[in-house]
Order: structure tokens, then C-alpha cells, then sequence
């Protein structure tokens, strides 16, 4: 990975290069630039994934290049090094999405935790990718299933499994992406290993097991789809949901027994549907993603809900607005940044959803009886 150090004093830029050892976070190229123009040049041409930069320079400032940044569509994070302790820059920073600002004289221990973090996204990024790019060239069943051939000179059944990953509700897509790429690839590893003929189809895996006949078919079918399933879950801590079609007769009846084992696998289990679990995975869900735009639309896409049903629905089992509960549940998180980080208080505001932090100090006082900085304090 790359990093670019921007700084219009060169003895700035020099002592930033040494303070840390860039390379052991995984950035093993440090790029420099002691001029705006240079570092938009370097940006375009580099692209490096994280930059360091100060905000007040001669020329373009950080944060219009941080706005350029934006603008073109690169990846670099950013992280202001600024000898102003600023609201209204630090505001603007957030607000474009700078991943952190940093007053002089810099904290080594908040520099590397916010560049580990970078580095993690750049990681989850890169596994995001090789996913996608692992399932677009999946193509098309023929392509997909190259040795299903040699079943057909073979008079034997044969049993299809179908696995699939059941992803938690309060992960992200890229955590989820993640999890079934991993899920996928340990699976195939293992059904090859024991001599079944595995494919993927979407984000399912799909093996082949032959029998000698169809009792065999079934009790080889169903011991590798147990292993397979209990190997993969140990792995991730997250069940690996199988279906088993047997016997099938020839590969020309797989699509049609795939597509059956696929619906039957996306179809939830009957104790997920009931009311009481549902309302406790719109809690977690909300405790997770308090401090994200949690509008009742989107809420109502993520369970599927019409929005006036999901009001109607929560309302009835929590005794709340859900409105209300959002608002009660980013109080408690603000709280507990409060009494357990030294973060700033327009950060807070900002990592639970609010954009103004005056209004976050009017309903933090409203709900609490006192300021976020009183609060604080008195704790």
C-alpha cells in the first residue's frame, strides 16, 4: 500500500516520515509532497490508499483537495494533520469524509490505530473484490460444471448438495461478502478433498457425490454435507445451511434440482419468523447501526417491511416511536463514548448520527437532564 505525506513545510513532511514505521502497518511505499499541486498530481497518478495531509497550504488546501479527492472518485482516506484547533475545519473534514483530524503535535498511538484501520478497509476491499471478480466468472452451467460430464457414462445415481452461508442481519455487505468468499472456498476445498465434484452457482456451493447405489448415494451424500457443514462453521462461526437432492439420474435434471434446493435454502427458518425474534434483530440491528442515516425507509428495506407496517409493528411491540427508540438508542451509545473514550464531543455527535453538534447537545440534555460535557465531567 501506499502512503502520500503532504505538507507545504518540508521539516513537517521529513519529521512525519520518521516518526512511525509505516512499512510494519503495511504500507510499504511513502510518497511525499511539499506543494498542493504536486500532491494532486501524485493522487492521480499514484493512487494511494491513505494520505496524510496538513489543511492550511499555499495553493489548494487540504481540505479542497480531500473534496477533490471525492469528486474523481479515488479511494485514498485521508487524515488531517492541522496546528489549528478548529471546529468549523474539523466540521468540514467529517462532513467530506476525512477518516480522522489530528492536532499538532501528533499522537503516535492515534496516528497507527487510525492507519491500522485504513489498512483493514484497503484488506477488506481487496477480498471484496477477488469475490466478485470469483463470481462473475462463474458464467454459465456449462461452464460451471465442466466434469459433470462423465457422470452421464457412468449407470450410477448421484446425490446433488447444495450449501449456503446463513450471514448475520447485523453485518455489513463487505463483512458478509467476506464471509461467504471465505465460506465458498472452504467448502469446495473440502467436498474436492473428499472425492466429491464441487461448483459454484451465485454465492451457493454445490457438490456432486456418487454412489453405487441409492442407499450409498444417500449415506455418502449425507456425511460429507455434515462434515463439510461442521468444517466450515467451525471456521466462521456461522452456520452452513446444506439441502440434499437424491438420487438424481443424469446432469440434465440439475438445474431444475438446483433451483429447488436454492429457494428452499433462502427461505428462513420458522423460528426467525416469530415476532419476538424479529423485534430483538431490529434492536440489535438499530444498537449496531445507531449512528448511520436509520430512516424508516431504510429500515423497512433491510426487513423487507412496508414502512407503515414496520412503524405500526415496532410501535406495538417496543411501546415506542420508532423514531423515538433511535433517538434513545444513540443517547445510550453517546453515553458510553462519553465515559469510555476522550474523544471530542462534535466526534460523538458525529458517530451517532448527528451532523449539527449543537442539536446532539440539545437531545443528549433533553434525554439526560445535562450536557455531554457535564455528563462527562460528573461521571
Amino acid at each position: 500500500m501506499k502512503l502520500l505525506i503532504v505538507d507545504d513545510e518540508p521539516v513537517i513532511v521529513k519529521g512525519l516520515s520518521q516518526l512511525i514505521d509505516y512499512a510494519a502497518l503495511g504500507f510499504d511505499r511513502l510518497l511525499t509532497a511539499t506543494r498542493s499541486g504536486d500532491a494532486l498530481s501524485v493522487l492521480r497518478s499514484e493512487k494511494p490508499e491513505a494520505m496524510l495531509s496538513d489543511i492550511a497550504m499555499p495553493g489548494l488546501t487540504g481540505l479542497e483537495l480531500l473534496r477533490l479527492i471525492r469528486e474523481e472518485g479515488l479511494m485514498t482516506q485521508v487524515i488531517f494533520i492541522s496546528g489549528y484547533r478548529s471546529f468549523e475545519y474539523a466540521q468540514e473534514a467529517v462532513a467530506l469524509g476525512a477518516r480522522d483530524y489530528l492536532v499538532k503535535p501528533v499522537s503516535t498511538e492515534k496516528l497507527i490505530r487510525d492507519l491500522k484501520a485504513i489498512a483493514a478497509d484497503h484488506q477488506e476491499r481487496m477480498e471484496h473484490s477477488r469475490l466478485q471478480h470469483r463470481l462473475r466468472s462463474i458464467g454459465s452451467d456449462q461452464q460451471t460444471m465442466p466434469q459433470l460430464h462423465v457422470l452421464n457414462t457412468e449407470n450410477q445415481p448421484f446425490s446433488l448438495i447444495v450449501f449456503h452461508l446463513a450471514v448475520d442481519q447485523k453485518q455489513s455487505r463487505l463483512s458478509s461478502g467476506l464471509l461467504h468468499f471465505s465460506a465458498l472456498s472452504k467448502g469446495e476445498t473440502y467436498c474436492t478433498e473428499h472425492g466429491a465434484i464441487a461448483f459454484l452457482k451465485e454465492d451457493y456451493l454445490c457438490a456432486i457425490v456418487r454412489g453405487k447405489d441409492e442407499a450409498d448415494c444417500r449415506h455418502a451424500a449425507s456425511v460429507l454435507a455434515q462434515d463439510c457443514s461442521q468444517a466450515v462453521e467451525n471456521a466462521l462461526s456461522r452456520p452452513f445451511n446444506y439441502v440434499i437432492e437424491t438420487p438424481v439420474q443424469t446432469t440434465q435434471e440439475i438445474p431444475e434440482a438446483l433451483t429447488r434446493c436454492m429457494v428452499q435454502l433462502s427461505m428462513p427458518h420458522k423460528d426467525q419468523q416469530t415476532e419476538d425474534s424479529l423485534i430483538d434483530r431490529m434492536k440489535e440491528y438499530i444498537a449496531v447501526h445507531c449512528g448511520e442515516d436509520l430512516t424508516l425507509d431504510t429500515m423497512s428495506e433491510v426487513f423487507a417491511m412496508n414502512p407503515t407496517y414496520f412503524s405500526s409493528f415496532f410501535h406495538q411491540k417496543t411501546g415506542m416511536k420508532y423514531k423515538d427508540y433511535l433517538t434513545r438508542a444513540r443517547m445510550t451509545e453517546a453515553k458510553r463514548l462519553l465515559l469510555q473514550t476522550d474523544l471530542k464531543i462534535y466526534e460523538i455527535s458525529q458517530m451517532v448520527g448527528f451532523s449539527d453538534v449543537r442539536y446532539f447537545s440539545q437531545t443528549f440534555a433533553k434525554a439526560s437532564g445535562v450536557l455531554p460535557k457535564d455528563y462527562r465531567s460528573r461521571k
